[in-house]
């Protein structure tokens, strides 16, 4: 019984870590740049424990990978997920009319900030 909250208190040191800091620094819709204060938690299947921490070593790496993979598929492995294995991004937006487009179409922005990463 003392194991249950040793894995909530686990499961929550690792959300908050990766969904801490955003992987963006300029609104994926407008373009504009970003405070921080308004941002989408976008949550990513995977289809094991392994992936998710290849993942939240270096997530704006796998942002391309994540917007093109097929829902219901691992963007990290290529296999079927399973819905324990989950990853929390925070997408910070410009203003609230922009949250509501990357909360409808996060896959979408999430490509747009993979893209505007891989400029010099």
């Amino acid at each position: 019984m003392k194991i249950a909250p040793l894995v909530t208190f686990g499961l929550i040191l690792t959300l908050s870590s990766t969904f801490g800091e955003p992987v963006n620094t300029s609104c994926p819709v407008k373009g504009r740049p970003v405070d921080g204060r308004i941002a989408v938690p976008v949550k990513i299947d995977f289809c094991c424990q392994r992936c998710v921490a290849k993942f939240e070593k270096a997530p704006v790496s796998f942002l391309a990978k994540v917007a093109k993979t097929a829902k219901g598929t691992c963007p990290v492995s290529g296999r079927e997920i399973e819905k324990a294995a989950t990853a929390l991004v925070s997408v910070a937006v410009c203003c609230n009319g922009c949250k509501g487009k990357v909360e409808a179409e996060p896959r979408e922005y999430l490509a747009r900030i993979a893209k505007s990463r891989k400029r010099p």
